[in-house]
Parts: C-alpha cells; structure tokens; sequence
C-alpha cells in the first residue's frame, strides 16, 4: 500500500499514529502524538480562519443542490461528508445533496434509485438488472449499490450518518434505510481515502437520517406500467418528536416491485434481424435438433419415434430465443425501519443514535434450462436418422415440457445499531465516541438444478422406467425427472460488524483569517464472516467457511484559513487550505497511509475556486479473497464472429495472493454566483487507479476483448480448455448446469472467473451543474436545474501486460455524456415538474463491425396538488415515468443471463412507460 514521505507533516503524523497502533497505545497517546505533530502540518498548510457552511436539504423543484453550495442546518456543530472539521464543508471537493424533497420528487421507491439518477452514478456492476460487470458475480441476491463515475461498484463507499455500517461483504445496499427514515443524501465525488479510509476511491454516499421530523407523517403509491406487465407499491410513514433536550424518530416502510419477464419485451429476442442485428437463435429447442454423423435433423413439433424415423429432413434444424422466459428485473420487496435518538444530559453531555433493520426479498424466474445432450443408441426411445450407423449422437434440447425453471429466490437482512456518547470540552473543543454493531444475513437459493450424473445415465438406459426422452414425446416418467432435476444450491453469508469510533475536534487558536482548527480520530473495525455454500444432491448440509478481519486506524485533519472575514483584502475574499492524512492497518492485508490536501479561493463575492489533491486505496473483500463459492458454472458467451452464444465453462473461487487496490486523485474546479438566483458549479477530476481486482466470472462478453487477455492463462478455448475443465471436476469442484455432450472433454471455452489484480484505469471528466430560480408577481416561480458528467477520457490495462486503451463511451464501460436537465413550477397548493435524462450514444464494440448505439433521453413528469394546512397539509401526486415512453435503443446483443440483449441494461430502463399515483400527509 502507499505511504506518506517521512519528511513531510503529513507523513510525520503517519509515522505517529503507525507507531502507537503497531505498539497498542492509548487513544490518548494517539491524540497526543497527533497534537504534538500538528505543529509541522501548521507551517505547510499556512494560517487561516475556516467559514462554518452549514447545509440544507435543496427543495425538490430545484434539483440537487449545487456542489459546493452551502449549506444550512439547525443541527449546530455538524459534520458535513468529506470533512470531519465540525462545520466545516469540504476544502477543495464538492458535495452534491439529495433533500428530502428531491427524493420524493424522483418519484423512485428506494434511495438506491434516487440516487441513481445523479448523472455522475453509473448503472455498473452490483445492480439488480445487470451483473455482467466486474463485481456483479458477488450479487447473488440481486442488491443495488451505487457507482460512481463507472469507476467500480466497490469503489464507492456508503455510511449512514458519517459512520460505516455492516454489509455483506461485497457491497452496501442503500435502501438498508427507508425513504421516509432519510433527511438527505450527501455525495462526495472525489477520492476520500484520508478522510474515511477504505472504498473511497471514486467517493463516499452518505445517508442522513431524520433528527429534524416533530409529528407524523405517511404515504401511499402505487404504480403500474403501461401495459400491465410491472407493479410497483410502497406505503410507510415516520413518527418523530422533538423537546427541548432532543429528540426521536422512528420510520417503516414496506415497498413491492413485481418482476418484469423478458417474454413481456419484444426487444429481449435472440432473432433481432427485425432491428436490422443479428439472429442469435440457437438451436436448444423443444423438440430439439438432432446432430448425427455431421448432418442435423430438426425433430418435428409432434416429435419423433424410431417408426418415423424416415420423415426426418437432412440440413434442418429448430431454432428458437435463448433464455426464454428470464426475467429482466426481479421481484423484490423491502421492509425496513430506522429509528434516531439525541438527549441532551447536561450542557455539556449529549447521547445520541441511530439504527435500522432491513428484510429484502427476491425471486427471480431464470431461462428454462437447456443442453446439448449425449444420446446412445442404448437409449429406450433412441430413433436413428436414415443412414446413420454410429453409436451415439448429439441432441440440441431445451428442458422446459420437461422441469421447471431453476426458480431462484433469498433474501438479504441486515440490523445495526449505533449509539454514541458527545462531550464539549473547554475552549470549544469536543470530543465523541460511539460504537455500532450489526449483522447480515443474506441467502440465495435454487432447488431444481440439473444433475449431470443423473442425466447421463438416464440418456443411456434402457429401461423406459428409467430412461429420458429428448424426442418430445413426454414418455420420461415422473420419478426420473425427480432424480434429474433436483440439485440444490444454497449460497448463505453472514456478517457480524462492531466498529469503534473516537474523535476529537475543535479549534487550535484563533489567526487573522479566522480560527485553525483540527479533528483527530481513530476507528476500529471488527468483522467476521461466515460463508456457506451447499450443492449437490438433496440433504447436502450448508458448509460454512469463517474469515476475519480487523482493521485498526488513526487520522488526522487540519483546516486553516489564510483570509476570511476579519483580513479579506482586494483578490483574496477568502482562502482555506485543508490537510489531512490517515494510517490504517488490516490484519490480512497489511497498512497504508493515505493524505489528502485541498485548497478553496474566493478572490471576490460569489466565486470561488478550488482544487484537491490526495491518494486512495480499497482493500479486497473478504468473499473476493475467498471466494463466494468454489464451483464451475455453465455459460452462454456472446459470439464475436456473430450468431448463436458459444457454451462454455467459468470457474469461481478465491485468491489468497490478492493486493489492495490503490489510486491517485486529485480535482480543480469553481463555484459562480454572477447574477441572484443562479449559482454555476464546473469541476475537473482524474482518477489513477490501480491494482483493479477483476473478475471475469459474469463477464459474458469477455470474448470480444479476448486479445486483451494474452498470456494471463485466464481464457482457454479447444483442448485445453476441456481438459482444465475435466482436471477441476476430478479435484472435486461441483458443476452448475448441464456439461455439453455431458462431458467436460467437449467444453471449448473456459474461463478463470476468479478475483485478480489485473486492471488499471485513468478517469478523466468534468462535473457541471446549473440552477436558477425565477419567481413572478402573478405566474408562480419557476425553477431551472441543469447537472451533468462529461468524461474526457477512460483508458484502462485489462492486465498489468496489457497496452493501455481508450474504452471511453463503449458497451459496458462509463459514457462520454449523462445530464439531466428539470423545469419546476410552483403556485399556490400547485406543483409540476419535468425532468428529462440524457445519456449519449455510444459505440458497441462487443460485435465486428462496431455499431453505433443511440442515445436514450426519457422524460418524466410529477404533478401535485396540496390541500389543508399548510403546516399539515394532504399533498396528492401523479407522476408519470418516461412519459413519452421511449424504448431502449437497440443493441446488437445476445441474450445474457446477467441483464442485456437487444438492449443495454447498464444504460436504459426495459419497464418503458409507468403510471403512479400517491398521497402523502403530515399530521
């Protein structure tokens, strides 16, 4: 990992704090060191007053407030996301906010799809609807999290309250809170290593609970598509009290999403001839397609016996869609609650907490299975093609009149709670402490998977008793097809967190600019995982494997304003230099030491430039060091000569040898008030980052980028790859799905699906944002927001061998372009919103020739209205989803098991235009 250079403060201070963890000192020790260090940080950061910003939720008809803006909050002595200086907002970085408002106004169900819309959020990765990105084959029970910038879906860090919060070791779902439980949302879209440690890499998303509700308030919503074919409903509502010492809260909300089957979108078709693409058809069919001596035989629809044998047709063969019958989106629902907690003991003691419980349930209707079969002519129902004299042939078969689909369904459930202890000291300084613990518990589960043992001998048996019939005559007996399809897989995780916090802040003294201050910490974390897996044979008992881990940190944060208020002078309105820098040791990984340094110029009022400067790193989950399970599974890879996928075979597991991922960050940008009412905000990032732990296990257009792999060994094909195969199966690794010719030897493509640190990326890009508020005497006020990414570069390394290349605005990778653009009118009880979504076109590389994509703009309109008293009032809503119900562009794209074909589900939305409607009130 990196380190700081001994010979700067920053790195003294490291070397400080390392010292006293390595050694188990005290916190007070810690704080000491870090204090008597402050000095050297002193003199290279300069000497200035911090302005105390204070933030507000932005109303939902503006938008997101604009980052950098300030912010205002009756919650005194707040600490703002990407700063732990109490109340102070970030030097040099910028946040971007989601009120309350802003979250009811998106019209979206869960927090994770609120914050999805913010255009610097990308859809890659750990989503419900697509996991055929890096990270995605961790998803096992179809969680969101967010991503920012496309960087990486672990790259982005998500606490609750300025603190973490248990997850199940691969990634944090937000909608672990309730929407009605959130008081805003709070994104830092810069690297933020030095100031929370591990993830932060792209940022960190932090959710604010309510502390701020005195009464009740409740909702209903409901939803439905335009055709019927999806359903969404929510309900909660939220108690709070506020007294003169404190207050409580406490939120519950129940949301239900039906799940949306690709049979239900045209689009979602292998035969895309009709869109002008490809036809991906394949030839696993019900009947099937005989493959004898190098001649194929489309068995007929009524199937086939021995005595028809003679009306088979040389040259044909049944085509049909693969996958038929996935589903795009699952169903989920969510039952959640989060409660908050702050009493003021004395003047100078305060206790305060938080908490939640969250229950999420999925199903999810997969393809029915399909295979290319071995037949021998000892099958009790074999039928010989005319002239055919071997003793054996291949059968192309899809199992849906036979079994069921491979239903899958589970759960993820996860509680915390986090209690914490305030005290003010002399001099305004304040110390805090809290503790949180929680646990997790998620489970994926399939019950009807195919046997391959059991098949293969029910092909080659005699006996009609026994026997399987592929010829579509429906003779296999019902006992058979019990002892075929009945492998179960079961995928449990269970998380135990407790972490330590301990923090002290306030201000060193007082200079001309305004007062330096300071915020030193340690945390500690303790977590402990139990992965399970089961697969096989009914009664095969859940085998739990235990891993721990233990991370030990220290940080330290400077604030120094050099002008302010009290010394601003002509060009120098104000100027802050912020330091920080932070020490963490890992029991299984090793340390780091990670600073960060910003600086915010304001030369005259209503401008202000900015610019950070800091490194980051993220350490490998434990289920990515591991393994979240140690199997074979049977995949459909996207073809890159075209035509039907090609099957093949991708191992999962472990890597014991994995290293921390690190990376470099740095930002400039400015905020510009040139006229009342409109603020403008325009930011310049680079991200370096390296050591990207991928993996290829959901990756199902890897073959399209095969020369990217060269020299890895990752991707074999022919010989060797089913002679790999055939090696791992006889070291015991089970197998998942029906082997083609039920043999490994006949596997041509397999893949290394395993964690590695393979990749490196350079990000690049321009975060804009523009609001302006116009109200009149007679017409209402109007509201403009205008936020936007621009990237001006994504150049990765697959491998550390690989040349390094420009995969900016290509299928599956971040887009050049995403903004989003709202008109808001307000007039007495009125409200209206629209809001449009743009995403740019952009190339799909995973065909030759390359296609263009178009690009995808949906529209969407709220209305409300609101009766009664102002202070309580009943507010009745419409809102309509994509109003002009715009379809996702095509793509010329096979069918996945993780999400896309015909279109891309990283980018678009496949439930098209959706009606709903919601009350909401205050009492």
């Amino acid at each position: 990992m990196r380190a700081c250079d001994a010979g700067t403060p920053a790195g003294r201070i490291s070397m400080a704090v390392s010292a006293l963890l390595r050694s188990g000192g005290s916190l007070l020790a810690v704080m000491a060191a870090l204090g008597s260090a402050n000095a050297s940080a002193q003199q290279a950061a300069g000497q200035a007053n911090a302005q105390a910003a204070e933030q507000a939720p932005s109303t939902a008809d503006e938008g997101p407030a604009p980052a950098g803006a300030d912010v205002v909050t009756d919650q005194p002595g707040i600490v703002i996301t990407g700063s732990r200086v109490r109340g102070a907002a970030p030097v040099g970085s910028t946040v971007t906010l989601l009120g309350r408002e802003d979250i009811v106004q998106s019209g979206q169900v869960t927090i994770d799809r609120a914050i999805k819309e913010l255009p610097q959020v990308f859809d890659l990765g750990v989503s419900e609807n697509s996991r055929g990105q890096s990270g995605g084959s961790g998803n096992i029970v179809y969680g969101n999290s967010i991503n920012l910038r496309g960087i990486g879906p672990n790259a982005t860090l998500i606490i609750v309250d300025g603190h973490r919060v248990v997850n199940n070791g691969r990634s944090t779902d937000p909608s672990i809170l309730p929407t009605l439980g959130v008081e805003r949302v709070e994104i830092v879209a810069d690297g933020a290593s030095a100031i929370y440690g591990s993830d932060a890499v792209a940022g960190v998303v932090n959710l604010i609970p309510r502390r701020n509700l005195d009464g009740v308030e409740a909702f209903a919503r409901a939803g439905v598509s335009d055709d019927g074919a999806y359903h969404e409903y929510s309900f909660g509502a939220a108690a709070g009290i506020k007294f003169s010492r404190g207050q409580a809260m406490i939120a519950y909300e129940h949301v239900e999403r039906t799940n949306l089957n690709g049979d239900d979108r045209s689009f979602f078709r292998s035969n895309q001839t009709a869109s002008g693409g490809r036809d991906y058809s394949v030839t696993r069919c019900a009947p099937g397609t005989i493959r004898a001596g190098g001649i194929s035989y489309a068995i007929p629809a009524g199937g086939v016996t021995q005595a028809g044998a003679a009306g088979l047709v040389p040259g044909t063969s049944n085509r049909c869609d693969d996958l038929q019958g996935q589903d795009l989106v699952p169903a989920q629902s969510y039952d959640s609650v989060n409660g908050t907690f702050t009493f003021e003991v004395t003047d100078w003691l305060t206790l305060f907490a938080d908490g939640f419980y969250s229950r999420r349930e999925f199903e999810r209707n997969p393809a029915y299975g399909n295979a290319t079969l071995n037949v021998p002519q000892t099958n009790a129902f074999f039928v010989r093609p005319p002239g055919f004299t071997g003793t054996s042939y291949s059968l192309d078969y899809n199992f849906r009149n036979d079994a069921p689909r491979n239903f899958n369904f589970g759960h993820g459930e996860s509680w915390q709670v986090t209690p914490g202890v305030r005290i003010k000291l002399p001099h305004e300084w304040q110390f805090e402490a809290l503790v949180g613990h929680g646990k997790t518990d998620d489970d994926a589960v399939q019950l009807t998977g195919v046997g391959n043992a059991a098949l293969n001998a029910a092909l080659a048996s005699s006996d009609p008793a026994t026997a399987f019939d592929p010829y579509g005559l429906g003779r296999t007996r019902p006992e058979t097809l019990a002892r075929i399809f009945n492998q179960i897989s079961y995928s449990p995780t269970v998380g135990h967190f407790t972490g330590y916090e301990a923090r002290l802040n306030g201000s060193l003294f007082h200079l001309p600019g305004g007062d330096v201050r300071a915020a030193f910490g340690y945390e500690g974390q303790e977590f402990t995982i139990d992965l399970g897996r089961a697969v096989g044979n009914p009664g095969t008992p859940v085998v739990f494997r235990t891993f721990d881990r233990r991370v030990d940190s220290g940080y330290a944060e400077l604030l120094v304003p050099i002008f302010g208020q009290e010394n601003e002078t002509a060009g120098f309105r104000r100027l802050e230099i912020n330091a920080a820098v932070r020490y963490d040791r890992y029991s299984d990984v090793g340390d780091t030491t990670n600073p960060k340094i910003g600086v915010s110029w304001s030369p005259f009022e209503g401008m202000t430039l900015r610019g950070s400067y800091g490194t980051s790193f993220r350490a490998p989950t434990l289920p990515q060091i591991y393994g979240n399970s140690n199997q074979l599974f049977v995949q459909n890879y996207q073809n890159p000569a075209g035509g039907a996928p090609i099957v093949g075979v991708a191992q999962s597991g472990g890597n014991l040898d994995l290293r921390p991922e690190t990376a470099e960050t740095w930002s400039i940008g400015a905020d510009f008030e040139p006229v009342d009412r409109l603020r403008l905000s325009l930011t310049y990032f680079n991200v370096d980052y390296r050591n990207q732990v991928i993996a290829l296990l959901s990756d199902l257009a890897v073959l399209t980028r095969l020369s990217q792999f060269d020299g890895t060994g990752l991707i074999l094909q022919g010989t060797p790859a089913g002679q790999r195969v055939a090696q791992l199966i006889a070291d015991g690794l089970p197998v998942a799905g029906a082997l083609p010719g039920g043999s490994p030897l006949n596997v041509n493509v397999f893949v290394d699906g395993r964690s590695q640190n393979l990749g490196s990326s350079v990000t690049k890009g321009i975060d804009f944002q523009a609001n302006y508020s116009l109200p009149t005497a007679s017409a209402g006020t109007f509201r403009v927001n205008v936020s936007g990414t621009y990237l001006t570069g994504f150049e990765t390394g697959q491998t550390p061998t690989a040349p390094i290349i420009d995969q900016l605005n290509q299928i599956f990778q971040p887009l050049r372009f995403k903004a989003r653009a709202s008109l808001g009118w307000e007039k007495g009880p009125f409200t209206a919103m629209i809001r449009a979504t743009h995403l740019n076109g952009y190339k799909n590389t995973a065909i030759t020739p390359n296609e263009r994509v178009k690009s995808y703009t949906p529209v969407d309109l709220n209305l409300s209205w609101q009766v009664g008293d102002d202070a309580k009032p009943m507010t009745f809503g419409i809102e309509v989803r994509n109003l002009f119900d715009t379809k996702p562009p095509y793509v010329n794209l096979a069918p996945s098991v993780n999400g896309s074909g015909g279109y891309d589900a990283t980018t678009t939305d496949p439930i098209g235009r959706l009606f709903a409607a919601s009350v909401r009130k205050t009492f």
